[in-house]
């Protein structure tokens, strides 16, 4: 077992322990809410070991074991540290057996008794190795089976320091593995209520801070602003859909307080439009610019996958960046595609062009295609189902993908927010300046 497991009262248990316990303040527990209706696989995790939190945790532990190994290697031996991790492994162990199962509590309260091991220890009969076997045994009616050769393996430990330390990256484990099977109890009958449940938790927070929703007033006003500057009609539909592209447009700031749970989201689909846009921005430009030779589907999937691979790169921050280093990539496709002739050195500087032009926010062909997956976007938040675009048929099925997760994303948070939006457009659209609260 590695440095992961920790002395009593550090903090050697993943940080998502403490988020599934009954002391959440209301807004965390409203985020575990809405991270479990939001993610049908949320697992937690034990913290990452290479981590400055892991780091800084190793270096805590590490000192408190060699202070654990320096009682037991005194002459007798000094189990007062021992004492203590044998009075923590208990508690973890009643708190790991379920409620109903008495008759386990009542074993475990008998056999580790901390008084008892104390009078043994002074009459020199105290026998650690049968302690460690009495915890063993039960951590293995208690584990998932998939725990049971990590739970043996302590057995065959010799080293009573390392058995300790074992013995809690185990129970850490345990305890893991019970707070993953929790959250996988309560999904279905969360997600059976849940657009009430956060919509309540919500107006909860609201009662204490009544400046909460400030950020999204300006949001909805900043877009009211814009839509009439373009002489766009507003109404409480249309301001709605204006205010949700624009967060798969641009960094909206400040960041409103009905879209925070859910930014990274909204960030992602941000990404992946961008690419899905710019994959089919680059396959037009190269089939205008190369001619029909390169206008079957073969090529321009290709295109599609070259694209894609590169804009998978985290450090992008918009797909427009990779030029620099696709450019030659897609040009050794159009030669693989024509194999009639070599491509002619003019040919490759137009292509090379071409492509650079994309490098441009204003590029007529990336704006005209942003342009349309916005109205595809829109529409299906509208309840409007239509055709892909034109422009996007090699990209299709990518493009529905983004846009499947944008409208949930966008029609869960309606849902919860939905009154609240209404009474700020309501105020916006009647020409009142939405009330700010911490003014």
């Amino acid at each position: 077992m590695s440095d992961n497991s920790g002395p009593p009262k550090s903090p050697h248990s993943s940080d998502a322990m403490a988020a599934a316990s009954s002391d959440l303040d209301e807004q965390s527990r409203l985020q575990l809410a809405h991270e479990l209706c939001m993610n049908e696989n949320l697992e937690m995790a034990m913290p990452d070991p290479n981590s400055i939190y892991g780091h800084v945790k190793q270096i805590v532990h590490r000192a408190f074991w060699d202070s654990v190994r320096a009682g037991l290697e005194k002459t007798p031996p000094d189990y007062e540290h021992s004492l203590r991790l044998i009075a923590e492994i208990k508690g973890i162990l009643l708190d790991l057996v379920p409620s109903g199962a008495q008759r386990a509590k009542d074993q475990i309260n008998d056999v580790m008794d901390i008084d008892l091991y104390k009078q043994q220890i002074e009459n020199d009969s105290f026998n650690l190795q049968g302690v460690v076997k009495f915890v063993v045994e039960l951590m293995l009616g208690l584990c998932a089976p998939a725990r049971d050769p990590t739970i043996r393996s302590i057995l065959s430990q010799s080293d009573p320091v390392e058995v300790f330390r074992e013995v809690f990256g185990a129970l850490d484990l345990m305890r893991l593995d019970l707070v993953n099977y929790q959250l996988r109890s309560l999904r279905p009958a969360l997600l059976a209520n849940s657009v009430q449940y956060e919509q309540d938790k919500f107006r909860n927070l609201l009662a204490n801070n009544p400046a909460g929703l400030d950020k999204t007033k300006q949001w909805l006003a900043e877009t009211s602003r814009r839509m009439k500057a373009g002489n766009q009609p507003v109404s409480p539909s249309t301001l709605l859909n204006s205010a949700f592209i624009r967060l798969v447009q641009e960094e909206v700031e400040p960041i409103p307080e009905t879209i925070a749970m859910d930014l990274s989201r909204f960030v992602t689909v941000a990404r992946e439009l961008s690419a899905v846009v710019f994959s089919a921005a680059t396959i037009l430009v190269l089939q205008t610019g190369v001619g029909p030779i390169v206008q079957h589907d073969s090529f321009a999937n290709k295109v599609r996958v070259t694209v894609y691979q590169l804009c998978s790169d985290e450090l992008i921050s918009h797909p427009r960046d990779i030029l620099p280093n696709i450019s030659e990539k897609l040009l050794d496709i159009v030669r693989e595609t024509i194999t009639s002739r070599p491509l002619r050195d003019d040919e490759c500087q137009n292509i090379r062009g071409m492509l650079s032009g994309l490098q441009s926010p204003s590029n007529p062909v990336y704006c005209l295609l942003w342009e349309r997956a916005k109205q595809f976007f829109t529409s299906l938040c509208s309840g409007v189902v239509g055709p892909v675009p034109a422009g996007f048929s090699v990209c299709a099925t990518d493009l529905q993908g983004v846009a499947s997760k944008y409208t949930h994303l966008v029609s869960y948070n309606r849902g919860v927010f939905g009154p609240f939006y209404a009474d700020i457009i309501s105020e916006i659209t009647s020409g009142q300046q939405p009330s700010s609260s911490s003014t």
